[in-house]
């Protein structure tokens, strides 16, 4: 079962919203259970009461409270879920990187994007159970692949940055890359020594990116356009359009 919330204070927009998720998990054979909000602050209430959803889409301009707050709350608590944007306005592109979003949708919903970026959300949703295995002195270990926040690359060494912990093993950098690059964690590739998870970026600028415990990475001047392009794919080109 597939727990989604739609928080938006235009109703019927909102009901829009219901009726094409209903429409495809019926296609996709998807099991779901959808509730929606009208404003952020009784979103918020029932996160806070112990309600969770795998899926969350989100209003960003709302009276009472606005989505880019309410996902701020959602992140300082911890709380895992898939935030996905709808709104009529595209300027909040460095604003969203702290909440971490899952892609961004311009209104009024084009279905054929609507439908692909589900799939690939319900896409992550299943991959949060995936791992990563390393060998280090004949010894193999594995780690769950969404807590990974960044590798770093040293003369064949690579240190693994993650919430479990931090550690070591022997290896190439290209092949963590090509071996992660399955479009469910999206690892950005923003320095011959840097492979960081997308989803614990908090800002990124045109040369650094910092994460959301307060690193800060240096992206090369020759990737710099590339990262760009990959973020418009990950987010929607819509995040970007002027």
């Amino acid at each position: 079962m597939l727990n989604i919330a739609i928080c938006d204070d235009e109703i019927m927009f909102a009901t829009q919203i219901e009726s094409l998720l209903l429409e495809i998990s019926k296609k996709l054979f998807i099991k779901v259970s959808i509730e929606v909000y009208s404003d952020g602050v009784e979103l918020w209430n029932d996160l806070l009461n112990g309600k969770k959803f795998d899926l969350l889409y989100l209003d960003i301009e709302m009276d009472s409270l606005d989505g880019i707050e309410v996902a701020k709350k959602i992140r300082e608590n911890n709380i895992n879920t898939i935030i996905i944007y709808i709104s009529n306005h595209e300027k909040y592109c460095m604003e969203l990187f702290e909440v971490e979003p899952f892609r961004f949708i311009k209104k009024p919903v084009e279905e054929n994007k609507f439908f692909d970026y589900f799939k690939k959300a319900y896409e992550r949703i299943i991959a949060d159970d995936a791992f990563f295995e390393y060998n280090f002195n004949r010894v193999t270990k594995k780690i769950s692949t969404k807590n990974i926040m960044y590798f770093e690359s040293s003369r064949r060494v690579i240190s693994i940055y993650s919430k479990e912990g931090n550690d070591k093993f022997y290896g190439k950098l290209n092949n963590i890359e090509k071996q992660l690059d399955d479009g469910k964690i999206h690892f950005l590739r923003i320095h011959q020594s840097y492979l960081v998870n997308y989803r614990y970026i908090k800002n990124i600028s045109f040369s650094k990116v910092v994460l959301l415990d307060g690193t800060e990475l240096q992206i090369s001047e020759e990737r710099r356009k590339k990262i760009r392009k990959k973020c418009m794919l990950i987010l929607g080109e819509d995040f970007f359009d002027d």
